[in-house]
């Protein structure tokens, strides 16, 4: 008899049969749920192969450790949970990362058993759907009215060069200053509407398999003078073993591009940005993250339209973002203290 088989307790009775028995133990662990026999202290006694799954741990390392030092911590324990309404609680990872699972406890002797119901990508998909309702209300009208105004804007545009090329040989220097003011605002204007378009601009049809290191390497070169003249250090790091995704190479360039200047915005004095593009459980992930001196209040309201903390932001940017991220089947999340504030861009990963 193997080492596994000595750990593992009987799933049926003995009157059953060794038939039985085994019958039993294909179906368990053939079974998509996660299954835990624990004992009286807490302390795993059986798992099948669908934790070891969602874990990413092999059952000899499972076996033994008590079932509370798997789970994100909580003030609540396991005692209270019922077999008739799920607990939600996360399941940690061996790679550091946390899975979503819905769990039923059901007391017996002399094991407690618990089964597991992993929802990590309902709730992934939970949170984009919720994102793209928030950004379908600013989308329905972006696009008709930024063409609209594009035609008189640029029109008023010319007609202010004009005024200001009069001026200039008439040495009115008053009146170009405020012609000047007037151009600015044009131009801030203009900047807006170039992102409405871009929030109305729908996912391309021809996405193409490759890696987020080629757009996270493009933006790098573009800011690469700006933030040198701001004394703001850039960082990038590539996983090699990031897997691919498929994305439209414009939208994702332009998305990385809006956290990055995000970044550039938070450091006025200078400081660090780092690009990273990283391997995960089920997505490739990109980082932007800065030590600037973070956001206050709720984090995610950063994504709300039109929100932005500085007199030049048109506040689309990080929506944008996020809904080229939500267009991409992937999510765009954020979280921030003082000194680091960290913008991850995640995206379903391709096997290679």
């Amino acid at each position: 008899m193997d080492d596994e088989s000595q750990h593992r307790p009987s799933l049926a009775s003995p009157r059953s049969g060794a038939g039985a028995q085994k019958r039993l133990r294909a179906l368990v662990d053939a079974s998509p749920t996660l299954m835990l026999g624990l004992d009286s202290d807490g302390v795993i006694k059986l798992v099948n192969p669908a934790v070891e799954a969602a874990s990413g741990l092999p059952r000899s390392a499972l076996i033994g450790q008590r079932f509370e030092d798997l789970l994100a911590p909580s003030s609540e324990g396991i005692d209270g949970w019922t077999a008739e309404a799920p607990t939600e609680r996360a399941l940690r990872t061996a790679l550091g990362g946390e899975r979503r699972v819905e769990w039923r406890r059901v007391p017996d002797r002399p094991l407690a058993w618990v089964f597991g119901q992993d929802v990590t990508a309902a709730r992934a998909a939970e949170r984009r759907l919720r994102a793209v309702e928030q950004l379908a209300v600013v989308g329905e009208l972006t696009g008709g009215l930024a063409h609209e105004l594009r035609n008189p804007l640029n029109a008023a545009m010319l007609e202010l060069t004009s005024l200001a090329r009069g001026f200039r040989r008439a040495d009115r220097t008053d009146d170009l200053a405020s012609v000047e003011v007037a151009r600015r605002e044009l131009g801030r204007i203009d900047r807006l509407l170039a992102d409405f378009l871009w929030f109305a601009r729908p996912l391309s049809a021809t996405t193409q398999p490759g890696q987020l290191s080629s757009p996270a390497e493009a933006v790098a070169r573009m800011v690469s003078a700006e933030v040198a003249a701001r004394g703001i250090t850039l960082n990038i790091d590539l996983d090699p073993a990031a897997r691919p995704v498929a994305f439209d190479e414009d939208c994702i360039r332009q998305a990385i591009f809006n956290m990055v200047r995000n970044a550039i915005d938070a450091l006025p004095g200078g400081g660090r940005i780092a690009l990273r593009v990283l391997a995960a459980e089920e997505t490739t992930e990109l980082e932007v993250e800065d030590d600037g001196p973070g956001i206050a209040g709720d984090p995610a309201r950063v994504f709300a339209p039109f929100y932005s903390t500085r007199p030049w932001g048109t506040g689309l940017g990080l929506t944008i973002a996020r809904r080229i991220a939500t267009d991409h089947g992937g999510e765009l999340r954020v979280q921030s203290a003082p000194g680091r504030t960290v913008f991850t861009l995640a995206l379903p990963a391709i096997d290679p």
